[in-house]
C-alpha cells in the first residue's frame, strides 16, 4: 500500500485541531477535509487553527474557494461539487462508485473507490464489489496505483487489499469511530500509528 488517506469526522468536534495537528506531527502526508454539513466560514475557522505548513497536504470536498485562500494541496470533486474552480493548480481527485466511472475519470490524480467493504462510519453502505471484480479490475490496470481504496478500511480489512492493485486506502470510521472527541486524542493517535504501521 503506497498510501494512507485520512478523512475527517464529518461533524465538527472540539479539540479537533490539536488531534489533526498531531497527526500531521506523525507523519499524515493527505488529509481529506470533507464536512459535508458546513460552510465555508466553518471551514475557514478550523484551517485557521491549523499550522499554515500543513495546508499543502490538505483536500478539500466542499467551498473549493477556499482551496485558491488558504493554498490548500487538492479538492475532491463529488456529486455535490463536480468541477473544479478555475486557476486551480493543485491535486483533482473524485469520488467512484463503480468500475466505469474509474475508467471514465482516469486522466484525475487520483481516485476514490467505494465502498469496498462494509462501510463503518456510513450505516447500510456495503459491499459494492466482489472480490472477482475487484480482481478482474487490477489485471486490467484499472485499478492502480492512482485508485484509493475506500468503505469498510481498518486494521482487519487492509490485509485482504493485498491481491489488488490499489495504490493506498482511506480511512474515516476506523479513526475516529462514531463520535470522537478532544480527551479520545491518546486513542485516536494510538490508532493512526497502527493502521500507519501496517501501510
Amino acid at each position: 500500500m503506497k498510501k494512507l488517506i485520512v478523512i475527517t469526522s464529518p461533524r465538527f468536534f472540539r479539540g479537533e485541531e490539536v488531534i489533526l495537528s498531531h497527526l500531521f506531527d506523525e507523519g499524515m502526508q493527505c488529509l481529506h477535509l470533507r464536512k459535508p454539513d458546513s460552510d465555508a466560514n466553518e471551514l475557514r475557522k478550523l484551517l485557521d487553527r491549523l499550522p499554515d505548513a500543513c495546508y499543502p497536504k490538505i483536500v478539500l470536498h466542499d467551498c473549493f474557494a477556499l482551496a485558491m485562500e488558504y493554498g490548500l494541496g487538492g479538492v475532491h470533486l463529488n456529486r455535490r461539487n463536480s468541477r473544479t474552480p478555475d486557476g486551480f493548480a493543485g491535486t483533482i481527485s473524485r469520488s467512484c462508485h463503480s468500475i466505469e466511472e474509474l475508467e471514465q475519470f482516469r486522466k484525475l490524480d487520483y481516485l476514490f473507490l467505494s465502498p469496498i467493504f462494509q462501510s463503518i462510519s456510513k450505516e447500510g453502505y456495503g459491499n459494492g464489489f466482489e472480490t472477482e471484480t475487484l480482481r478482474l479490475a487490477s489485471e486490467a490496470g484499472i485499478i492502480n496505483d492512482k485508485v484509493i481504496a475506500l468503505g469498510g478500511i481498518d486494521l482487519t480489512t487492509l490485509p485482504l487489499l493485498r491481491p489488488f492493485r490499489f495504490g493506498g486506502a482511506a480511512v474515516l470510521g476506523a479513526l475516529w469511530g462514531n463520535h470522537p472527541s478532544a480527551d479520545q486524542e491518546h486513542s485516536i493517535l494510538t490508532q493512526y500509528k497502527k493502521l500507519q504501521a501496517w501501510n
